[in-house]
């Protein structure tokens, strides 16, 4: 069974989104479509979860590291 979803977005986000929907995709619930598509497939795994979400609570209680100092390559 197919269900519909209705979302509220402030007006200049619509117009923004319908814009690019115009250049890329059939409409707008199009472009919603494949967007949950992408993040469904995108989801973590169980270890990689427990890492981020270990790195979010650490970052919102002040003990990141600055990217800024963190070596490269």
């Amino acid at each position: 069974m197919n269900k519909e979803l209705l979302v509220r977005m402030p007006l200049s986000l619509y117009k923004r989104a319908k814009t690019v929907c115009s250049k890329e995709y059939k409409s707008l619930s199009a472009l919603v479509r494949e967007l949950l598509l992408e993040r469904i497939d995108e989801t973590l795994t169980g270890t990689e979860r427990s890492v981020a979400e270990k790195g979010s609570k650490s970052f919102h209680k002040g003990e990141g590291v600055d990217w800024r100092a963190v070596k490269r390559g």
